[in-house]
Protein backbone atom coordinates (compact mmCIF):
# COMPACT_ATOMS: atom_id res chain seq x y z
CA UNK A 1 0.00 0.00 0.00
CA UNK A 2 1.26 3.34 -0.90
CA UNK A 3 1.87 6.26 1.66
CA UNK A 4 -1.00 8.31 -0.15
CA UNK A 5 -3.61 5.34 0.33
CA UNK A 6 -2.49 5.09 4.61
CA UNK A 7 -2.82 8.70 4.59
CA UNK A 8 -6.37 8.43 3.56
CA UNK A 9 -7.47 5.59 5.22
CA UNK A 10 -6.41 7.30 8.52
CA UNK A 11 -8.57 10.48 8.03
CA UNK A 12 -11.47 7.74 7.41
CA UNK A 13 -11.21 6.62 10.72
CA UNK A 14 -10.41 9.77 12.56
CA UNK A 15 -13.93 10.89 11.66
CA UNK A 16 -15.67 7.98 11.91
CA UNK A 17 -14.25 8.30 16.05
CA UNK A 18 -15.41 12.13 15.82
CA UNK A 19 -18.74 11.49 15.06
CA UNK A 20 -19.01 8.67 17.02
CA UNK A 21 -18.19 10.72 19.91
CA UNK A 22 -20.48 13.02 19.23
CA UNK A 23 -23.04 11.00 19.13
CA UNK A 24 -22.72 9.85 22.32
CA UNK A 25 -22.43 13.05 23.76
CA UNK A 26 -25.67 14.34 22.77
CA UNK A 27 -27.29 10.68 23.80
CA UNK A 28 -26.07 11.56 27.17
CA UNK A 29 -26.94 14.96 27.75
CA UNK A 30 -30.57 13.80 25.69
CA UNK A 31 -30.66 11.55 28.90
CA UNK A 32 -29.90 14.07 31.89
CA UNK A 33 -32.72 16.73 30.62
CA UNK A 34 -35.56 14.31 30.33
CA UNK A 35 -34.06 12.79 33.91
CA UNK A 36 -34.29 16.36 35.09
CA UNK A 37 -38.00 16.64 34.01
CA UNK A 38 -38.75 14.36 35.20
CA UNK A 39 -37.41 14.69 38.60
CA UNK A 40 -38.96 18.29 38.76
CA UNK A 41 -42.42 17.29 38.07
CA UNK A 42 -42.57 14.37 40.53
CA UNK A 43 -41.07 16.79 43.21
CA UNK A 44 -43.40 19.79 44.37
CA UNK A 45 -42.35 23.49 43.96
CA UNK A 46 -40.63 25.40 46.77
CA UNK A 47 -41.80 29.16 47.25
CA UNK A 48 -39.90 30.18 49.45
CA UNK A 49 -40.24 32.28 52.75
CA UNK A 50 -43.01 35.12 52.37
CA UNK A 51 -42.80 38.73 52.89
CA UNK A 52 -44.85 40.37 55.75
CA UNK A 53 -47.36 42.67 54.75
CA UNK A 54 -46.93 46.59 55.33
CA UNK A 55 -49.85 47.89 58.30
CA UNK A 56 -50.87 51.22 57.04
CA UNK A 57 -53.00 53.72 59.19
CA UNK A 58 -55.84 55.12 57.14
CA UNK A 59 -59.15 56.97 56.85
CA UNK A 60 -62.17 57.52 55.23
CA UNK A 61 -62.62 60.71 52.59
CA UNK A 62 -65.80 63.19 54.02
CA UNK A 63 -66.25 65.47 51.11
CA UNK A 64 -66.96 69.20 52.44
CA UNK A 65 -68.78 71.66 50.49
CA UNK A 66 -65.92 73.90 51.25
CA UNK A 67 -63.59 75.56 54.41
CA UNK A 68 -63.11 78.12 56.59
CA UNK A 69 -60.25 80.29 56.27
CA UNK A 70 -58.69 82.12 59.79
CA UNK A 71 -56.76 84.93 58.85
CA UNK A 72 -54.92 87.60 60.93
CA UNK A 73 -54.83 91.09 60.88
CA UNK A 74 -52.34 93.47 63.08
CA UNK A 75 -54.70 96.41 64.50
CA UNK A 76 -53.35 99.43 66.95
CA UNK A 77 -55.31 100.47 70.27
CA UNK A 78 -55.90 103.99 70.34
CA UNK A 79 -57.92 106.54 72.37
CA UNK A 80 -61.55 107.57 71.12
CA UNK A 81 -59.52 111.27 70.95
CA UNK A 82 -56.55 112.54 71.92
CA UNK A 83 -55.60 116.22 72.35
CA UNK A 84 -52.31 118.16 73.19
CA UNK A 85 -54.14 120.88 75.60
CA UNK A 86 -52.79 124.29 76.06
CA UNK A 87 -53.38 127.61 77.02
CA UNK A 88 -54.79 130.31 74.33
CA UNK A 89 -52.35 133.37 75.65
CA UNK A 90 -49.05 133.09 76.83
CA UNK A 91 -48.00 133.66 80.26
CA UNK A 92 -46.12 132.13 83.67
CA UNK A 93 -47.68 128.81 84.84
CA UNK A 94 -47.99 129.10 88.40
CA UNK A 95 -49.38 125.76 89.16
CA UNK A 96 -50.13 122.12 87.50
CA UNK A 97 -52.80 120.53 89.33
CA UNK A 98 -52.50 116.80 86.91
CA UNK A 99 -49.69 114.69 87.02
CA UNK A 100 -49.18 111.87 84.50
CA UNK A 101 -51.50 109.23 84.58
CA UNK A 102 -54.23 110.54 86.69
CA UNK A 103 -58.40 110.26 85.41
CA UNK A 104 -59.56 113.88 85.74
CA UNK A 105 -64.04 114.22 85.40
CA UNK A 106 -64.51 117.03 82.79
CA UNK A 107 -64.50 120.70 83.68
CA UNK A 108 -61.59 119.98 85.86
CA UNK A 109 -58.66 122.37 86.60
CA UNK A 110 -55.80 120.82 85.31
CA UNK A 111 -52.97 124.24 85.09
CA UNK A 112 -53.16 127.63 86.42
CA UNK A 113 -51.32 131.17 85.20
CA UNK A 114 -50.35 133.89 86.42
CA UNK A 115 -53.24 136.72 86.54
CA UNK A 116 -51.95 139.25 88.92
CA UNK A 117 -51.59 141.31 86.60
CA UNK A 118 -55.41 141.28 85.60
CA UNK A 119 -56.86 141.49 89.03
CA UNK A 120 -55.90 145.61 89.56
CA UNK A 121 -57.06 146.00 86.03
CA UNK A 122 -60.27 144.28 86.96
CA UNK A 123 -60.57 146.89 90.32
CA UNK A 124 -59.89 149.64 88.10
CA UNK A 125 -62.63 149.02 85.55
CA UNK A 126 -64.99 147.85 88.41
CA UNK A 127 -64.37 151.26 89.76
CA UNK A 128 -64.75 153.31 86.92
CA UNK A 129 -68.07 151.63 86.09
CA UNK A 130 -68.91 152.53 89.71
CA UNK A 131 -68.65 155.81 88.78
CA UNK A 132 -70.39 155.94 85.95
CA UNK A 133 -72.92 154.67 88.08
CA UNK A 134 -73.28 157.45 89.58
CA UNK A 135 -72.96 159.88 86.63
CA UNK A 136 -75.57 157.92 85.46
CA UNK A 137 -77.93 158.34 88.44
CA UNK A 138 -77.35 162.07 88.56
CA UNK A 139 -78.13 162.44 84.98
CA UNK A 140 -81.65 160.54 85.58
CA UNK A 141 -82.59 162.61 88.52
CA UNK A 142 -81.51 166.04 86.18
CA UNK A 143 -83.53 164.68 83.51
CA UNK A 144 -86.41 164.12 85.89
CA UNK A 145 -86.42 167.73 86.87
CA UNK A 146 -86.28 169.22 83.46
CA UNK A 147 -89.21 167.05 82.23
CA UNK A 148 -91.08 168.00 84.94
CA UNK A 149 -90.23 172.24 84.27
CA UNK A 150 -91.03 171.98 80.55
CA UNK A 151 -94.21 170.31 81.85
CA UNK A 152 -94.95 173.62 83.40
CA UNK A 153 -92.94 175.91 80.88
CA UNK A 154 -90.46 176.72 82.73
CA UNK A 155 -88.20 175.34 80.71
CA UNK A 156 -87.02 174.94 77.20
CA UNK A 157 -87.08 171.52 75.21
CA UNK A 158 -83.82 171.65 74.10
CA UNK A 159 -82.62 171.52 77.95
CA UNK A 160 -84.55 168.43 78.63
CA UNK A 161 -83.11 166.54 75.18
CA UNK A 162 -79.68 167.40 76.78
CA UNK A 163 -80.22 166.13 79.71
CA UNK A 164 -81.54 162.75 77.95
CA UNK A 165 -78.33 162.40 75.90
CA UNK A 166 -76.51 163.33 78.76
CA UNK A 167 -78.01 159.78 80.51
CA UNK A 168 -77.56 158.33 77.26
CA UNK A 169 -73.78 159.00 77.30
CA UNK A 170 -73.25 157.75 80.31
CA UNK A 171 -74.97 154.30 79.95
CA UNK A 172 -73.31 153.98 76.92
CA UNK A 173 -70.05 154.35 78.91
CA UNK A 174 -71.63 151.97 81.45
CA UNK A 175 -72.06 149.42 78.89
CA UNK A 176 -68.08 149.94 77.15
CA UNK A 177 -66.59 149.50 81.03
CA UNK A 178 -68.58 146.33 81.68
CA UNK A 179 -67.62 144.96 78.37
CA UNK A 180 -64.01 145.56 79.12
CA UNK A 181 -64.83 143.62 82.46
CA UNK A 182 -66.11 141.07 80.68
CA UNK A 183 -63.11 140.40 78.73
CA UNK A 184 -60.74 140.75 81.39
CA UNK A 185 -62.94 137.75 83.09
CA UNK A 186 -62.67 135.75 79.72
CA UNK A 187 -58.63 136.00 80.16
CA UNK A 188 -58.84 135.02 83.82
CA UNK A 189 -60.88 132.24 83.08
CA UNK A 190 -58.87 130.93 80.40
CA UNK A 191 -55.47 131.13 82.60
CA UNK A 192 -57.30 128.30 84.18
CA UNK A 193 -56.65 124.98 81.58
CA UNK A 194 -60.19 123.20 82.22
CA UNK A 195 -60.69 118.97 80.90
CA UNK A 196 -62.75 119.35 78.14
CA UNK A 197 -63.57 115.95 78.94
CA UNK A 198 -63.44 112.59 80.99
CA UNK A 199 -59.68 111.59 80.30
CA UNK A 200 -56.56 109.78 81.53
CA UNK A 201 -53.44 112.39 81.99
CA UNK A 202 -51.06 111.02 79.05
CA UNK A 203 -47.97 113.44 79.20
CA UNK A 204 -47.12 116.50 81.13
CA UNK A 205 -44.97 118.68 79.09
CA UNK A 206 -44.82 121.98 81.28
CA UNK A 207 -43.64 122.45 85.29
CA UNK A 208 -44.73 125.39 87.38
CA UNK A 209 -42.73 128.39 86.89
CA UNK A 210 -41.84 127.86 83.39
CA UNK A 211 -43.57 130.24 80.45
CA UNK A 212 -45.87 129.29 78.10
CA UNK A 213 -45.85 131.10 75.06
CA UNK A 214 -49.97 130.74 73.50
CA UNK A 215 -50.86 127.61 72.01
CA UNK A 216 -47.70 125.50 73.74
CA UNK A 217 -49.32 122.23 75.21
CA UNK A 218 -49.10 121.55 78.84
CA UNK A 219 -50.38 118.45 79.04
CA UNK A 220 -52.01 115.38 76.66
CA UNK A 221 -55.18 114.02 77.29
CA UNK A 222 -56.60 110.67 76.21
CA UNK A 223 -60.38 110.51 76.39
CA UNK A 224 -61.19 107.61 79.10
CA UNK A 225 -64.49 106.28 77.20
CA UNK A 226 -63.85 102.62 75.82
CA UNK A 227 -60.94 102.35 73.40
CA UNK A 228 -60.71 101.95 69.91
CA UNK A 229 -59.08 99.84 67.47
CA UNK A 230 -57.59 100.71 64.35
CA UNK A 231 -56.88 97.73 61.74
CA UNK A 232 -56.49 98.09 57.59
CA UNK A 233 -58.51 95.45 55.64
CA UNK A 234 -58.16 94.26 52.09
CA UNK A 235 -60.49 95.78 50.24
CA UNK A 236 -62.68 92.98 49.23
CA UNK A 237 -62.42 91.99 52.61
CA UNK A 238 -63.98 95.15 53.97
CA UNK A 239 -66.64 95.07 51.98
CA UNK A 240 -68.34 92.54 53.18
CA UNK A 241 -68.58 94.43 57.19
CA UNK A 242 -70.99 96.54 58.29
CA UNK A 243 -71.19 99.06 61.43
CA UNK A 244 -72.07 96.88 63.96
CA UNK A 245 -70.55 93.91 63.54
CA UNK A 246 -68.85 92.00 65.97
CA UNK A 247 -65.08 90.89 64.70
CA UNK A 248 -63.21 88.57 67.33
CA UNK A 249 -59.92 90.71 68.84
CA UNK A 250 -56.68 89.11 70.91
CA UNK A 251 -55.67 91.25 73.89
CA UNK A 252 -53.01 89.48 76.16
CA UNK A 253 -54.08 86.13 75.42
CA UNK A 254 -57.46 86.71 75.90
CA UNK A 255 -60.28 86.93 72.98
CA UNK A 256 -62.43 89.58 72.87
CA UNK A 257 -65.57 90.77 70.97
CA UNK A 258 -64.84 94.58 68.82
CA UNK A 259 -67.85 95.97 67.45
CA UNK A 260 -66.92 97.95 64.16
CA UNK A 261 -67.52 101.62 64.60
CA UNK A 262 -66.96 102.99 61.19
CA UNK A 263 -65.51 102.09 57.57
CA UNK A 264 -63.73 104.57 55.97
CA UNK A 265 -64.37 105.35 52.43
CA UNK A 266 -60.54 105.88 51.48
CA UNK A 267 -57.52 103.37 51.41
CA UNK A 268 -54.03 103.79 53.22
CA UNK A 269 -51.65 105.02 51.00
CA UNK A 270 -48.67 102.88 52.56
CA UNK A 271 -50.72 99.66 53.03
CA UNK A 272 -53.32 99.80 50.17
CA UNK A 273 -55.70 98.95 52.93
CA UNK A 274 -58.86 99.77 54.23
CA UNK A 275 -59.10 101.22 58.11
CA UNK A 276 -61.70 99.97 59.69
CA UNK A 277 -62.23 101.86 62.87
CA UNK A 278 -63.64 99.38 66.47
CA UNK A 279 -64.58 99.85 69.69
CA UNK A 280 -63.58 97.67 72.44
CA UNK A 281 -65.28 96.58 75.40
CA UNK A 282 -64.44 97.96 78.94
CA UNK A 283 -63.12 95.28 80.62
CA UNK A 284 -60.66 94.66 77.42
CA UNK A 285 -58.01 97.23 79.30
CA UNK A 286 -55.22 97.73 76.31
CA UNK A 287 -52.76 100.07 76.37
CA UNK A 288 -52.71 102.89 73.88
CA UNK A 289 -49.95 102.18 70.79
CA UNK A 290 -50.39 98.65 71.72
CA UNK A 291 -50.75 96.03 68.95
CA UNK A 292 -53.72 93.53 68.89
CA UNK A 293 -54.96 90.61 66.45
CA UNK A 294 -58.15 90.68 64.91
CA UNK A 295 -59.27 87.36 63.53
CA UNK A 296 -61.62 86.62 60.99
CA UNK A 297 -62.67 83.70 59.76
CA UNK A 298 -63.85 83.81 56.21
CA UNK A 299 -65.41 80.70 54.41
CA UNK A 300 -64.51 79.59 51.09
CA UNK A 301 -66.97 77.73 48.67
CA UNK A 302 -65.02 75.49 46.96
CA UNK A 303 -65.52 71.62 47.45
CA UNK A 304 -62.66 68.87 48.53
CA UNK A 305 -62.00 67.20 51.57
CA UNK A 306 -59.66 67.62 54.68
CA UNK A 307 -56.40 65.22 54.65
CA UNK A 308 -53.57 65.23 56.99
CA UNK A 309 -50.23 66.49 55.98
CA UNK A 310 -48.40 63.45 56.06
CA UNK A 311 -50.74 61.42 53.47
CA UNK A 312 -49.47 64.02 50.92
CA UNK A 313 -46.91 62.29 48.52
CA UNK A 314 -44.80 64.62 46.30
CA UNK A 315 -44.71 64.00 42.28
CA UNK A 316 -42.87 64.67 39.43
CA UNK A 317 -42.88 68.68 38.65
CA UNK A 318 -44.40 69.86 42.04
CA UNK A 319 -47.83 67.45 41.27
CA UNK A 320 -48.96 65.90 44.79
CA UNK A 321 -51.00 62.47 45.08
CA UNK A 322 -52.47 60.61 47.95
CA UNK A 323 -52.29 56.37 48.34
CA UNK A 324 -55.55 55.66 48.09
CA UNK A 325 -56.85 51.70 49.02
CA UNK A 326 -58.49 49.43 46.38
CA UNK A 327 -60.13 46.68 48.22
CA UNK A 328 -59.03 42.99 46.33
CA UNK A 329 -59.33 39.13 47.52
CA UNK A 330 -56.10 39.52 48.41
CA UNK A 331 -55.95 42.07 50.65
CA UNK A 332 -56.02 46.15 50.30
CA UNK A 333 -53.62 47.37 47.34
CA UNK A 334 -52.28 50.68 47.32
CA UNK A 335 -53.49 52.86 44.51
CA UNK A 336 -52.03 56.65 43.86
CA UNK A 337 -55.08 59.33 42.93
CA UNK A 338 -53.70 62.47 41.89
CA UNK A 339 -54.37 65.69 44.41
CA UNK A 340 -54.44 69.08 44.57
CA UNK A 341 -53.61 71.52 47.25
CA UNK A 342 -56.19 74.05 47.94
CA UNK A 343 -55.70 75.41 51.56
CA UNK A 344 -53.39 73.90 54.09
CA UNK A 345 -53.75 74.80 57.76
CA UNK A 346 -51.31 73.29 60.22
CA UNK A 347 -50.68 69.40 60.29
CA UNK A 348 -53.95 69.06 57.97
CA UNK A 349 -54.94 70.28 54.56
CA UNK A 350 -57.67 70.93 52.44
CA UNK A 351 -57.52 68.62 48.99
CA UNK A 352 -59.42 68.56 45.71
CA UNK A 353 -59.30 65.15 43.92
CA UNK A 354 -61.15 62.16 42.08
CA UNK A 355 -62.25 60.41 45.69
CA UNK A 356 -65.26 59.46 46.30
CA UNK A 357 -67.52 59.48 50.06
CA UNK A 358 -65.67 56.86 52.22
CA UNK A 359 -62.51 56.35 49.89
CA UNK A 360 -59.75 55.12 52.64
CA UNK A 361 -56.20 57.04 51.60
CA UNK A 362 -53.64 56.04 53.78
CA UNK A 363 -52.99 58.77 56.45
CA UNK A 364 -48.68 58.93 57.02
CA UNK A 365 -45.98 57.84 55.06
CA UNK A 366 -47.13 56.94 51.73
CA UNK A 367 -43.72 56.59 50.91
CA UNK A 368 -43.65 53.52 52.78
CA UNK A 369 -45.96 51.61 50.27
CA UNK A 370 -45.53 51.00 46.33
CA UNK A 371 -48.90 51.50 43.50
CA UNK A 372 -50.64 47.69 43.81
CA UNK A 373 -48.84 46.85 47.10
CA UNK A 374 -50.87 44.63 49.49
CA UNK A 375 -51.42 46.37 53.11
CA UNK A 376 -52.94 45.80 56.10
CA UNK A 377 -55.31 48.26 57.67
CA UNK A 378 -55.48 50.12 60.84
CA UNK A 379 -58.20 52.69 61.37
CA UNK A 380 -57.32 56.07 62.39
CA UNK A 381 -58.99 59.56 63.02
CA UNK A 382 -59.43 62.20 60.04
CA UNK A 383 -57.51 64.88 62.70
CA UNK A 384 -54.83 62.28 64.33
Amino acid sequence: MTDRAETVTRKALRRGATLALTLVIASAAGAAVIGGRALLSASPADPGPVAPRTTVRVIAVAPEPGYTVTRRFAGQVEPAARIELGFEQGGRVTQVLADEGDLVAEGTALARLDTRALIPERAALQAELAALSADAELARLTLARQDALTERGFRAVAAQDEARLTLARIEAGMDATKARIAGVDVLLDKSVLRAPFAARVGARLVDPGQTAIAGQPVLVLHDASPARLRVGLPPDLAATLSPGDALAVEIGGRVHDARILHLRPDLDPATRSRPVILTLPEGAAPLFGETVTVVLRQQIDEAGFWAPLAALREGARGSWSVMALRPDPGGDLVQPVAVEVIHAEGARVFLRGALPQGARIIAEAPERVAPGQSVLVQLARAGE
